[in-house]
């Protein structure tokens, strides 16, 4: 070629070479006179440089040199990510539970992004690949089959009744499909984002093993879900995760933090503890002569919390002053004026009394209560038309709202004891005053005796309570407030009050076999509601079962008695469905609810009206259906204040439940009542009553609503650790358990923070409740055909439910109610994982 030619002759005539001419123009400086004309020429080939690389991207040479820089750039770039100030060192030996927690793998992309782009964009690169056409075609296909099969869903729930969840139909087909395709995009893009993370992660920790926040995060989580030594060393190797020994570390340095986080808050005094006991079985233990076949250990489990918002340290001092009053000091006479009171069930009728008192429509406190749950129960379970109202019924009347705050909890180690005796129950306590203030032994008289100035709250179980009493009495002889225990305040757990509450109903009404036989009982319901149960719930069922039976019987129980009201007002209206067909306002409904709380609960009132009538007029079943409404509802009223944090209406609730204790042979929980009602009245002063009080309920979450019952919180923890440490293994011992159970809320931390970081949003513990529709439905056909709320003359029953909470209240008043927990056998039952269950459903 001609130009060719001419450039060969240009570059023979200057003596120079083509390089030379380009390197010239490249160099060239502004200032220069031929400035101009190579700052066109330099700008040509920089413009061109794509077009000229492109074309010798064959040349082995060039590809080395175009290599060659691009392993600058990234080594430059990585070698910047690495560096300690970005905050991506995380040392084994120092963790801490809140790099754990406050670990976000979105600000390590952004960090990646920002300080490494090229690396950023190159990974993305090799990793999208030519695939981005295909990947979108997957997308509509993949949103069409889910469209798709959601429509059939939508059709094969036509024969059912709404239940207010069904797929909208305002949204066509198309419409549905371009938003599913977004939705999968996002989810795809995340998880590239996710893998491109890795990646460089990877590279991170190989370049700098320092640099290993991502894995050593991984490393954990591997640890909290017991993975096999063998895969945690194959995603060592892989640089996923750090290594097993590096994970001891971890896991040594964060139960180190842990305990002295206890210790600190165990010394400010301003806690309370919890503890339980909790069997596990550790099949790896070595057969010796002292446990030849027992694989079964015994142990116990604590939590520490925060005293509730108010509560000062000078609250607390009254330890010496308590003593003083204690009827276990033999050291002063009996008869002194100040001698605490024994318990008299007589104080429950003096705990919120205003409560009883009629309002201008002759409605006590629980009786608007009542009134307020037959609406929410028509708003919520009711006809689509009553859905409207849920936002405007509002809550009930609040006698006494625990603050709403979050309340600190910290699981305490794990006690190689077992508190089923009065010396384990010592030990136990000894065990976790030293967790808080460090050893005991080595504190000076003046500093343990200003210690033992002070009351310490703790709460348990029934047969914690029992042994604790034991051991106060058999201490009390010796002359040092710490050998007899006189800091320790003893406090129930309502958890365990719940579940004694739905056995007294199920000793009510299910128990006695005689009580099964009419149409309208409890077990005929349970026929309907749970057909392939029934044989459990005869024989002694778990809480959650029997919990789950008054929850569902009740709501349809109080639905039949909004349609049996309404016939008796309307004959032409037969079914809820056509009451709403008439549009009733909300003022209508509240009107009719007043009517179901007065008519259709047994009140002692209307009982005593129904049973003093002529035999033959009588309608014995209707009678017994009143009864059961007044209870579930007693146990619907409980369950909502233990929820809400309210805990003067759980305390308006021990009245009723102590009689019905006491009527069904739970004295026990009647007599920790009656003491506990005792104490907070008139053994307690004002402040150390309200500490004991608000602390019964705490909120872990600090939500609205989430108020837990500290027992629960104690027996959650337990679960956690059986799931969480105890697998098979020669590693899994007593000793390891005890090191790790203070890390429970670590690893479940750690949890929530990868799947969270990793999107596993289908991972959750928070499952929607069952689709009850077609079961009410049923259930309620079957109520229309027995009438167990339209008295029926002369209808007659195999088993008439006596008046329980009037034989309760003679039996307490009849016995001595105030014997406390050390008189009497009675078997307390253990939750199970299904049981805790139940708290986070309803």
């Amino acid at each position: 070629m001609a130009i060719l030619d001419d450039l060969l002759h240009f570059l023979g005539t200057h003596n120079t070479t083509l390089s030379q001419v380009i390197h010239t123009i490249i160099v060239s400086k502004p200032e220069s006179s031929s400035a101009p004309a190579a700052e066109i020429l330099k700008n040509e080939i920089i413009t061109s440089a794509p077009i000229i690389i492109h074309g010798f991207k064959h040349q082995p040479v060039i590809q080395k040199i175009v290599h060659q820089i691009a392993e600058e750039t990234y080594t430059s770039e990585i070698q910047e990510l690495v560096d300690k100030d970005n905050g991506w060192h995380f040392g084994a030996s120092t963790a801490t539970a809140e790099q754990i927690q406050q670990f976000r793998l979105e600000d390590l992309g952004q960090n990646i992004k920002s300080k490494a782009p090229n690396l950023w964009r190159m990974v993305g690169g090799v990793m999208e690949g030519k695939r981005r056409r295909e990947q979108v075609e997957d997308l509509i296909v993949e949103a069409e089959e889910d469209w798709y099969w959601q429509e059939v869903n939508r059709i094969e729930d036509e024969n059912l009744i709404a239940s207010g969840k069904s797929v909208s139909s305002n949204v066509s087909g198309p419409e549905r499909v371009a938003a599913q395709i977004r939705k999968l995009a996002e989810r795809r893009g995340a998880i590239l984002t996710i893998r491109k993370m890795t990646a460089i992660s990877i590279m991170m920790l190989t370049l700098n093993q320092k640099c290993n926040a991502f894995s050593s995060i991984l490393g954990v989580f591997c640890h909290a879900n017991n993975t096999p030594e063998k895969v945690a060393e194959v995603l060592s190797r892989m640089g996923i995760a750090i290594s097993i020994s590096a994970t001891h570390d971890a896991i040594h340095s964060l139960s180190n933090q842990a305990r002295e986080t206890i210790q600190r808050l165990g010394k400010s005094q301003m806690v309370a503890y919890a503890y339980d006991n909790f069997d596990v079985d550790l099949k790896s233990s070595v057969p010796t002569v002292e446990r030849a076949t027992d694989s079964l250990q015994h142990l116990t489990s604590g939590l520490l919390f925060s005293l509730p918002v108010g509560t000062k340290k000078e609250d607390l001092r009254c330890s010496r002053k308590l003593w003083e009053q204690s009827r276990l000091n033999d050291q002063l006479p009996d008869d002194r004026p100040n001698i605490a009171p024994k318990p008299d069930w007589r104080n429950l009728l003096k705990l919120h009394r205003d409560l009883r008192e009629l309002d201008r429509h002759g409605m006590s406190s629980r009786d608007r209560w009542n009134a307020w749950k037959f609406l929410h129960t028509l708003v919520n379970e009711g006809s689509a038309y009553f859905r409207k109202f849920r936002n405007h019924i509002g809550k009930p009347e609040v006698v006494e709202q625990i603050p709403l705050s979050k309340t600190q909890t910290y699981p305490v180690r794990a006690m190689d004891i077992s508190n089923s005796t009065v010396a384990g129950n010592i030990d136990a306590i000894t065990n976790l005053m030293e967790q808080g203030y460090g050893a005991l032994d080595e504190l000076d008289d003046e500093t343990l005796d200003e210690l033992m100035e002070f009351v310490v709250l703790f709460h348990g179980d029934l047969g914690t309570g029992e042994r604790l009493s034991g051991a106060q009495l058999q201490r009390s002889i010796e002359t040092s407030p710490f050998r007899r225990l006189q800091f320790v305040i003893f406090v129930f757990g309502l958890f365990h009050l719940k579940m004694a509450c739905a056995d007294a109903i199920w000793r009510m009404f299910i128990r006695t076999p005689l009580a099964r036989l009419d149409d309208t009982s409890v077990m005929a319901h349970v026929g309907i509601l749970r057909t392939k149960e029934t044989g459990k719930i005869t024989s002694n069922p778990r809480f959650r079962r029997m919990h789950q039976v008054i929850m569902h019987d009740g709501t349809c129980r109080r639905l039949d008695c909004w349609k049996t009201e309404i016939k008796k007002k309307n004959r032409n209206i037969t079914s809820l469905d056509e009451f709403a067909a008439t549009e009733p306002t909300l003022e209508d409904l509240k009107v009719l609810a007043n009517s179901l709380a007065m008519d259709y609960v047994g009140r002692q009132s209307t009982l005593l009206k129904l049973r003093s009538k002529p035999s033959k007029e009588r309608d014995r079943q209707y009678e017994n259906c009143l009864l059961i409404n007044q209870y579930y509802l007693l146990y619907e009223e409980l369950t909502y204040a233990m929820n809400a944090g309210d805990i003067g209406r759980v305390e308006a609730c021990f009245l009723p439940w102590a009689s019905l204790f006491k009527a069904t042979g739970k004295h026990k929980y009647a007599s920790v009542i009656v003491e506990h009602v005792t104490n907070i009245q008139f053994v307690y002063d004002k402040k150390l009553a309200c500490a004991v009080r608000y602390s019964m309920l705490i909120n872990p979450t600090g939500k609205e609503g989430k108020f837990r019952a500290v027992d629960w919180c104690v027996e959650l923890n337990n679960l956690y650790t059986k799931t969480m440490n105890v697998v098979a293994g020669p590693n899994k011992t007593v000793a390891n358990l005890v090191k790790e159970s203070v890390l429970i809320e670590v690893f479940r931390d750690c949890h929530l923070t990868l799947e969270k970081n990793l999107v596993l949003n289908h991972l959750t513990t928070h499952h929607s409740e069952p689709d009850m529709t077609a079961t009410f439905h049923a259930l309620s056909q079957a109520m229309d055909r027995t009438t167990p709320h339209s008295p029926v003359r002369g209808r007659k029953t195999e088993f008439e439910i006596v008046d329980m909470l009037d034989r309760g209240l003679e039996a307490l008043a009849q016995s001595n109610a105030g014997e406390g927990l050390l008189g009497g056998a009675e078997e307390e039952a253990r939750p199970d994982g299904e049981d805790l269950s139940v708290d986070l459903m309803w």
